[in-house]
């Protein structure tokens, strides 16, 4: 898959609603914020949503009390984001990899790390550690079955998700999600994981 905006921004042009919206928050946001909040994450902390597409995981995080940033490189995103939920997140084009904002208390990122190109997942882990605060919390969900479909998104197991956080991470949870969307039951886990000290 190309890295280059204006091919994801094509998608939203030609379906209006890419495959991965689900037209609604994932029911992944409760049961991530029951794990992450034993670890130190709070309530009125900053929370940034990399690949925020239509922007529903990141409202549903600032109705939670979360500060919240919605981030995307594809402006079709941003922009049906922002009519779906006008300015109660701060809504920012910008390129994971390339982005000054920040730092953050965590990142709760649902379709972005899925969506790498798998050559690419050191340095999106890299960038997830530099964007966040000292002991900031990456709540992430991973697929580690897609069908058998070619990616995006990317499947990973959990053994290779481990070793690959944990270069600059702590894992404090992974494991099975219970509460996955309908479509998706039985192909997603969940991890919590702190940045290590520099």
């Amino acid at each position: 898959m190309t890295t280059h905006p204006d091919d994801w921004n094509r998608l939203y042009e030609d379906e209006g609603r890419p495959g991965w919206d689900m037209n609604g928050a994932t029911p992944l946001v409760a049961e991530l914020l029951d794990l992450a909040l034993p670890r130190g994450l709070r309530v009125g902390g900053e929370i940034v949503v990399p690949g925020c597409g239509y922007g529903h995981d990141a409202a549903e995080l600032e109705a939670r009390g979360f500060a919240v940033t919605g981030l995307d490189f594809a402006p079709l995103a941003i922009q049906g984001a922002r009519q779906r939920y006008g300015d109660r997140v701060a809504w920012s084009l910008a390129d994971w990899f390339t982005t000054h904002l920040g730092p953050w208390h965590a990142i709760f990122d649902h379709t972005c790390f899925v969506a790498m190109d798998p050559a690419r997942r050191p340095a999106y882990v890299d960038a997830c550690a530099a964007h966040l605060k000292p002991n900031g919390l990456w709540l992430a969900v991973l697929f580690h079955d897609v069908k058998g479909r070619p990616g995006p998104p990317h499947a990973i197991t959990m053994e290779d998700m481990r070793r690959l956080a944990e270069v600059r991470f702590e894992v404090l949870h992974l494991a099975e999600a219970a509460s996955s969307h309908p479509r998706r039951a039985g192909r997603e886990f969940l991890l919590v994981a702190r940045r290590r000290p520099e």
